[in-house]
Formats: C-alpha cells, sequence, structure tokens
C-alpha cells in the first residue's frame, strides 16, 4: 500500500516537474513561442471540455481544425499572432451555431445546448489564455508577469496538497471536492504571502502584495469550479495526459479562473496608479 502511495507520489512529481519546466521554457524564449503554447495548451482544455460533455464529434472536429490552423499560420508566417486567432474564431463560432440551428439529430433543447456548451468553452477557457499571451505582450514587464503569477499558482496548489493532506481536517466542499481542506487552503495562501514579499523584493512591484492574496485565492475557487465540471459531466478526470493529475483541464484550471482576474487587477493597478 505505501510502495503505492509513493509511486503515485513520484508519478504526479514527475508529470508536474515537466509541465513547470515546459511553461517556464516558453515564457523565456519570447512573446511566439509563449503565445503558441498558450494556444496549444487552450486547444487541448477545450477538447476535453467538449469531450467530457459529449458534444456531436463532428463539431469537435470543426473544433480542432479552426485551432490548429491559426497555429499553424502564427507557427511559420506571422509574428504577431495574436489578431489571427480573433479572426478564426469568430467564424468558428458562427459556424458551429449554423450548424446547430439546421441540424436535424437533435432536439431544439439540445440545440440550445450545445451551442451553450461552445460559448462558455470559449469564454471560460479560450479567453484566459488570450489574455495571458496580451498580459505577456502589452504589460510592462508582462514575462515576469506571467512568471510570478504561475508560481504563485503552483506554490498554492503544491503547498495547499501538501498541507491539506497532512493536517487538513476539515472539509471546505465535500460535495464538490472532498479531499480539499481549510487547513490546506490557509497554508497555500500562508506561503503565498511569503513568496509575494520576495517576488517585490526581487521585482520592486507593488502589486505583488495584492497578487500574493488574489492568486491563491481565485486560484482555490478555480479548481471547484472545475470539480462542479467534471461532477456535472460525471468523470473522475477531464483527461489522462498528465499521470497523477488528469487531463489538461485538471492541470490549468486554477490558471484559468485566475488570469482574467489578474487582467483586472493589474490593469485597474496601472491606470490608477
Amino acid at each position: 500500500m505505501n510502495k503505492k502511495k509513493n509511486l503515485d507520489f513520484l508519478i504526479r512529481f514527475f508529470t508536474g516537474l515537466i509541465y513547470v519546466i515546459s511553461i517556464v521554457f516558453s515564457i523565456e524564449k519570447g512573446e511566439k513561442t509563449f503565445r503558441i503554447v498558450m494556444m496549444i495548451l487552450s486547444f487541448f482544455c477545450l477538447l476535453e471540455f467538449l469531450l467530457i460533455s459529449k458534444i456531436n464529434t463532428y463539431l469537435i472536429k470543426i473544433t480542432s481544425l479552426f485551432f490548429l490552423f491559426p497555429i499553424f499560420i502564427d507557427l511559420f508566417f506571422t509574428k504577431k499572432g495574436l489578431i489571427a486567432y480573433g479572426v478564426f474564431f469568430i467564424p468558428y463560432s458562427i459556424i458551429f451555431l449554423v450548424i446547430q440551428l439546421f441540424s436535424k439529430k437533435y432536439s431544439h433543447k439540445e440545440k440550445i445546448i450545445q451551442a451553450s456548451y461552445l460559448t462558455f468553452g470559449l469564454v471560460y477557457i479560450v479567453l484566459p489564455f488570450y489574455l495571458a499571451s496580451y498580459m505577456y505582450t502589452i504589460v510592462h514587464h508582462g514575462k515576469q508577469l506571467i512568471l510570478g503569477v504561475f508560481i504563485l499558482i503552483w506554490t498554492n496548489d503544491s503547498l495547499s496538497y501538501l498541507i491539506g493532506k497532512k493536517w487538513g481536517k476539515r472539509r471546505i466542499a465535500i460535495s464538490i471536492s472532498p479531499k480539499k481542506s481549510i487547513e490546506g487552503i490557509i497554508g497555500g495562501l500562508f506561503f503565498c504571502i511569503i513568496l509575494g514579499f520576495f517576488l517585490y523584493k526581487i521585482w520592486e512591484k507593488k502589486y505583488w502584495f495584492i497578487l500574493s492574496f488574489t492568486v491563491p485565492i481565485f486560484s482555490t475557487i478555480g479548481d471547484l469550479v472545475e470539480s462542479i465540471i467534471k461532477r456535472s459531466c460525471n468523470v473522475k478526470n477531464s483527461g489522462i495526459w498528465f499521470p497523477g493529475h488528469g487531463g489538461f483541464l485538471d492541470r490549468l484550471d486554477s490558471f484559468i479562473f485566475v488570469i482574467p482576474i489578474i487582467a483586472s487587477v493589474v490593469t485597474s493597478i496601472i491606470y490608477i496608479f
């Protein structure tokens, strides 16, 4: 039993490490690499969401086409590719809805449900990755901002998991996420606050004090939101790409929820001060 637990921990650790190295590499490599990585991750996350939501397979194939084509163009033909993604997402949404409108396979109610899944997926999943790429490019010291946010998310996820596993007794939402505890959440928040102080010392930006509170709180909410989505779809994990973690959506649920909040906070601070 102990050997199995140790093996599960090692698998979780190494798959997480590969993920962290990949993200840090993309951030350090530059704007284009980071943007392409973000769009690829958004593609896999949306794909997982549509699959667990049991969307029509034909529509999922259309999703793949409209995502992979702009990524291909960005990779080989453009230097500033954010506009290209927007250009393709708009007709993709229209085509998706038109196909649903004339489909004879589904009732009117089912058409509305599937269309709502698309809309929700684009706003909830794709938009945050787009915003992350935008902040990286537009915001002053955007590379540092994105890297710091990722570090705060990883710190909160890791420490809240370890502390909750060791000392967690009071469950915060048993019906949604039975293993998440108040002790774990407080532990993750505490270490993020300490980390926020060091990030301020390193990069000398006052908003790290605010983000050290904001990130762990909304990171936890993002994790709970994704748990609700999985429970509504009757699945344990969104995928199997990361042994010990689940799928891309499982791995990036905190990031997806945090980034729009960070974009709002940082933009407000910049314009006010």
